[in-house]
C-alpha cells in the first residue's frame, strides 16, 4: 500500500464517526464500535433529564446498555501517537507539500480559500487572485473561526433549550391527560354515586365515558406524533451542529497550512448555519369532562355559604349581607383576632363542615386573580402558608389573567376553553371529593383534587387577590341558586 494512503487509512480509524475529528475520551460499546465519550453523551441524553429510550450504536443501531461504555485505553494511546505525528483528519504524509508541484505549501488565496505553493499560484486560474503568504493572514481566520464558533455555540445553546423544552411539553401534556382521564372517570362515579336509584343504565354510563376516553385518546395520540417530530427535528440539527462544533475546534487546533485549506467553505457553511424552529404544538384539550345534568344534581346540596368577617384581611371589604368581598384601597381598623388572617387577602366562610355534601356558586366576573375553595378550619393565619392539600388547602386559583392552577406549583396548570366566569364548588365530606366546575360553560368539570381523608372540619375560601387595574376590581360574590332554571 502507498505510504500516504496507508497514513489515511490509519487517520480514518481513529477518528469519531460522530463529530468528525480525532477520538477524545475514546470509549467502546457492546457491539465493538468506538465514539468519543462526549458525543455518546450528546448524543443519547440531555444533562438533567431522565430518559427512557431504547439506546442504540449510531452506526449499526445495534442495541447497547450505556452502563457498558468501556475506555478504550489502548485506542486513546494511539491517537495520542497519530498526534505527535503532526497528522490530522485528511491529512497524508505530503501534508505540507504540493501533490502536483511537490513543492512546499506557502502562499494562501483568498478568493477560493485554498493553500498552495507558488507554482500553482502563478497559474492562468488563480493570475487575478489575491494571494499572500499563509502565516500573514493565520490570524485573521483564526478569528474567523473564533467567530463562526461563537454563532454555532450559540444556536446550540438555543437547540437545547428548545429540545428540553419540548421534553417539558411532552412530560406536562401526558400529565395534563392523565388528570382529564382521572377527572372523566370520576365524574362519571360521581353521577352514579349521586343519582342513586334514579339513575340512567349504567351501560349508558359507561358507555358515555368510553366515548370520552377515546376522543381523549385520541387526541393524546395526535399531540404526541407532533411532539416527537419536533423532538426529533431539533435533535437531528443538535447533532449536526456538535459535528461542526467539533470540526471547527479540531480545525482551530491544527498548523497554519492545515487550518486554512478549504476554511472559506467551512467559514460560510458555519456563518450561514441557522435553526429552524419547529411548527408549535396546540396542547388545549378540546375533550372535557361534561356529565350532562350534573349540574342540576349538584344543586340540590345548594349550601347556604356566607362569609365571616373576623376571618377577613385587614384590606378586604365584606358586605354587610355577607354575600361579596372586595378588595379595598386602605387597610380597615379591624382587631388582630386570632380567626383573621395577618398576610393574605384571604376570608373564609361561617360554615364549619365537617359532614354531608355541599355545593355552591362564585360570582367571579371579570376578574385577573381570584382563589376559591376551602381549606381545614386549623390552618395557621397569621404566618407564610402554601396552598397545598398537604398544608390543609383545596384551591384553584387564577393568576395573570389566564393562569389557571389547582393548589400549588406540584399540580400543572389548568387547561380551560372557555374562561368560567362563575365557578362552582362541590364538597362530599363522607366522600373526600372536593371539585370545581365552570358554570359558564355548561357545568363543565375543571378539577377534582386526588382523594384522600381530611383532617377534620373545613371552611369555604375565597380570596379576590389584589386589585389589578380595572379587571380585578369587581367584588367576588356568592351566588343564590334559588328559583334557577
Amino acid at each position: 500500500m502507498d505510504p500516504a494512503a496507508l497514513v489515511e487509512a490509519v487517520v480514518e480509524e481513529v477518528v469519531c464517526p460522530i463529530c468528525m475529528t480525532f477520538l477524545r475520551d475514546p470509549v467502546s460499546i457492546d457491539c465493538g464500535h468506538s465514539f468519543c465519550h462526549g458525543c455518546l453523551s450528546r448524543l443519547w441524553e440531555v444533562p438533567g433529564e431522565s430518559q427512557n429510550w431504547a439506546y442504540t450504536c449510531p452506526l449499526c443501531r445495534a442495541p447497547v446498555q450505556p452502563m457498558n461504555l468501556r475506555p478504550n485505553w489502548q485506542l486513546a494511546n494511539i491517537i495520542e501517537k497519530v498526534r505527535l505525528l503532526r497528522l490530522h483528519p485528511g491529512m497524508g504524509l505530503k501534508g505540507d507539500v504540493c501533490e502536483r508541484h511537490e513543492e512546499q505549501l506557502k502562499v494562501f488565496c483568498k478568493e477560493d480559500g485554498l493553500v498552495m505553493c507558488e507554482a500553482c499560484c502563478r497559474s492562468p486560474e488563480h493570475a487575478a487572485h489575491s494571494i499572500v503568504p499563509v502565516q500573514d493572514v493565520a490570524w485573521e481566520y483564526k478569528w474567523k473561526l473564533h467567530e463562526a464558533l461563537e454563532h454555532l455555540r450559540k444556536e446550540q445553546e438555543e437547540a437545547w433549550k428548545l429540545e428540553v423544552g419540548e421534553r417539558k411539553r411532552t412530560a406536562n401534556w401526558k400529565i395534563q391527560v392523565e388528570t382529564r382521564k382521572q377527572s372523566i372517570m370520576w365524574e362519571f362515579e360521581k353521577y352514579k354515586r349521586l343519582l342513586k336509584h334514579e339513575q340512567p343504565s349504567g351501560r349508558q354510563l359507561e358507555g358515555e365515558a368510553e366515548a370520552a376516553l377515546a376522543s381523549l385518546e385520541q387526541e393524546e395520540r395526535e399531540a404526541l406524533q407532533k411532539l416527537q417530530m419536533n423532538h426529533d427535528e431539533l435533535a437531528q440539527q443538535s447533532r449536526v451542529l456538535w459535528r461542526m462544533i467539533a470540526e471547527l475546534e479540531e480545525r482551530s487546533q491544527w498548523p497554519v497550512r492545515w487550518m486554512l485549506q478549504g476554511v472559506k467553505e467551512i467559514l460560510h457553511r458555519s456563518k450561514s448555519w441557522s435553526l429552524q424552529r419547529p411548527e408549535p404544538v396546540s396542547l388545549e384539550l378540546k375533550t372535557d369532562c361534561r356529565v350532562l345534568g350534573l349540574r342540576e344534581i349538584l344543586k340540590t346540596y345548594a349550601a347556604d355559604v356566607r362569609l365571616d368577617p373576623d376571618t377577613a384581611y385587614s384590606r378586604l371589604i365584606v358586605s354587610e349581607d355577607r354575600k361579596c368581598v372586595h378588595y379595598g384601597d386602605t387597610k380597615q381598623n379591624v382587631p388582630d383576632n386570632p380567626e383573621r388572617f395577618y398576610r393574605y387577602n384571604i376570608v373564609l366562610g361561617s360554615q364549619r363542615i365537617s359532614s354531608g355534601r355541599h355545593y355552591w356558586e362564585v360570582e367571579v366576573g371579570e376578574r385577573s386573580e381570584w382563589g376559591l375553595g376551602v381549606c381545614k378550619e386549623s390552618v395557621d393565619r397569621k404566618e407564610v402558608v402554601c396552598l397545598s392539600p398537604h398544608y390543609g388547602f383545596w384551591v384553584i386559583r387564577l393568576r395573570k389573567g389566564d393562569e389557571y392552577r389547582a393548589g400549588t406549583d406540584e399540580y400543572p396548570l389548568l387547561s380551560l376553553p372557555v374562561p368560567p366566569r362563575r365557578v362552582g364548588v362541590f364538597l362530599d365530606y363522607e366522600a373526600y371529593d372536593i371539585s370545581f366546575y365552570n358554570v359558564t360553560d355548561n357545568g363543565s368539570h375543571i378539577f377534582t383534587f386526588p382523594h384522600c381523608p381530611f383532617p377534620g372540619p373545613l371552611l369555604p375560601y375565597f380570596s379576590p387577590c389584589y386589585s389589578i387595574g380595572a379587571n380585578n376590581t369587581a367584588p367576588l360574590a356568592i351566588c343564590s341558586l334559588d328559583g334557577e332554571d
